[in-house]
């Protein structure tokens, strides 16, 4: 790939439902032609995050393909998060007005409340998400974990400069409202996608952009929409690619809840599928493999 044209693949979020679709869609691609582990920035949010270490580390995709077959460990886990209450309490962040970061304050102090009756074993934490890792430090290709500040409600994107561990950047980034905030430089993290499920705006500077987006956030916790991040880019001079599950992926996204790992099988194999056409059509593979 040549370095006059700077690549980007932004990679959102939606549970183990987001890691499955993105790792089976990239490994599908890869197989027609368009790698995208050649790209020049990978963006993660909250699942998505993982995937883009994947690819920023060089991991064989058709391994990671693979993975999504192999049953999850159990967790453990504290009582079940009161969505409803959840939902309510950040419906009513958002009516209160005020900038983003003031809403985010909000939702920060919601995760807070909820966090305190989940397990404390933080270290324990730390260790799992070590070991789901293809790499304990950040890769030499750049990548960048998104998370939310949930003191000062502030977006920060964590990257090999930041002083932080690449281990503590991802529980920062999947510290939604069912897990404790992560804690990094005296500040509690929850997940980026609070502020925007892909924020793709961050891949500002780059001439060519690629955005899986498996599914917008609930209502209640949407803020920034992806339409948004996509028209900042275009307007810095970007192109800009959105990639959505299709049919096939879609109905296999919903055969269960996004969180449920019986979704991963089905919907990798669908995405795989998905990633295979998109990877041999037209004008996306013949830009991405120049």
């Amino acid at each position: 790939m040549g370095n006059a044209t700077r690549r980007a693949v932004v990679l959102g979020g939606g549970s183990f439902a987001a890691s499955a679709w993105e790792s089976g869609l990239v490994a599908g691609m890869a197989s027609a032609g368009v790698d995208l582990r050649d790209s020049d920035l990978f963006i993660g949010t909250s699942a998505g995050a993982r995937v883009a270490l994947h690819l920023a580390a060089g991991t064989d995709l058709d391994e990671l393909f693979e993975q999504q077959f192999i049953p999850i460990p159990n967790r453990p886990s504290g009582p079940p998060a009161d969505w409803p209450t959840i939902r309510r309490e950040c419906a009513e962040a958002k009516a209160a007005g005020g900038g983003l970061d003031a809403i985010l304050k909000r939702f920060g102090t919601i995760a807070l409340n909820h966090a305190s009756l989940a397990p404390p074993d933080l270290q324990a934490r730390r260790d799992r998400m070590a070991a789901q890792l293809p790499v304990q430090t950040w890769p030499a290709k750049p990548v960048s974990i998104v998370a939310v500040n949930a003191e000062t409600g502030e977006r920060r994107a964590f990257d090999r400069t930041s002083g932080v561990s690449v281990v503590d950047a991802m529980i920062a980034t999947t510290a939604s409202f069912t897990a404790p905030p992560a804690m990094i430089d005296g500040q509690h993290y929850i997940d980026g996608g609070y502020h925007s499920s892909n924020n793709a705006d961050l891949a500002i500077g780059f001439d060519e952009v690629i955005v899986l987006s498996l599914r917008a956030p609930p209502g209640a916790l949407a803020l920034v929409p992806l339409e948004e991040t996509v028209a900042a880019l275009e307007a810095s001079g970007a192109r800009v690619t959105v990639i959505r599950p299709d049919k096939a992926s879609e109905e296999a996204v919903t055969s269960g809840s996004p969180g449920s790992s019986a979704v991963r099988a089905p919907t990798a194999r669908a995405a795989y599928e998905q990633g295979k056409r998109v990877g041999a059509g037209g004008e996306l593979g013949r830009a991405w493999s120049a």
